[in-house]
């Protein structure tokens, strides 16, 4: 007997449902990659870490949309790898400042010519034009979320609730 699929009602007509599914293909096809050592989000930690050396903990989990405490454990496991360093910041002793190692830059450089032969092999599948064309639309859906988020303060989201 053949598998029925659920019902989905409207959710396949939700761009959150669609933009999460999406993500969670994309994660698979970036671990399914045997040549990248690293997780997708560990990637975009140490791509922002290079482009900005000395970003503090702060800054680089406010440029990627998380809650600062979510981003220790991930800067735990970096510099438990080898990858990161943190040093004392020279302007504020509470903070530190945060470093690729030597190790860090090479991982780094390996996964930039996989994730880029990645996106090649997905701009190819669906369309140069395709894919600059999503995106655009991807970045307005994010200002949108955002301008959203701005308009409405007191608009709670699930980690204003976490504990």
């Amino acid at each position: 007997m053949a598998r029925e699929n659920p019902k989905l009602g409207n959710l396949d007509k939700m761009l959150g449902v669609e933009l999460r599914i999406a993500q969670i293909l994309a994660d698979r096809l970036f671990a399914s990659c045997r040549k990248l050592e690293m997780a997708p989000g560990h990637y975009t930690v140490l791509s922002l870490i290079k482009l900005n050396p000395g970003i503090n903990q702060s800054m680089l989990a406010q440029s990627m949309y998380l809650d600062r405490s979510s981003m220790v454990p991930i800067l735990d496991q970096l510099e438990k790898t080898g990858w990161i360093e943190r040093q004392r910041s020279p302007n504020d002793r509470r903070s530190h400042a945060l470093y690729l190692t030597d190790a860090g830059n090479a991982a780094l450089e390996n996964a930039d010519r996989e994730v880029q032969a990645l996106e090649a092999s997905i701009a190819k599948e669906m369309g140069h034009d395709n894919r600059a064309s999503l995106l655009a639309l991807i970045k307005q859906f994010q200002t949108a979320l955002l301008t959203l988020q701005i308009s409405d303060p007191n608009r709670e989201t699930i980690n204003d609730n976490k504990h």
